[in-house]
């Protein structure tokens, strides 16, 4: 990872955590690519991808470019990524959701 993106993402996530306050912020590292062109991991996968379209949401795709869904918020376009990516904590176990 470059240094400059690494200052960016550190930058971005200290920011994230001061926003938010007592939420959680999406896991998993963000990274505006492009202008309104987000991408993530989690240090052990490709996520997937968010698009901003302008006056209508956020597109968001999953790990395989699948269309996932059109969002409000940049901060649900992500959970929703992430979930579709089975990246988000367990705190939930599969079994219980049977």
């Amino acid at each position: 990872m470059s240094t400059r993106i690494r200052k960016a993402a550190k930058a971005a996530t200290s920011s994230t955590a001061k926003k938010v306050g007592a939420s959680v912020a999406p896991r998993g590292l963000w990274v505006e690519v492009d202008p309104g062109f987000h991408v993530g991991n989690d240090r052990r996968q490709y996520l997937g991808s968010i698009t901003e379209i302008p006056g209508e949401g956020f597109d968001a795709f999953g790990p395989t470019s699948d269309f996932i869904g059109r969002f409000d918020e940049l901060d649900e376009a992500k959970e929703a990524v992430i979930m579709v990516a089975g990246a988000s904590a367990p705190s939930i176990s599969p079994e219980s959701l049977v």
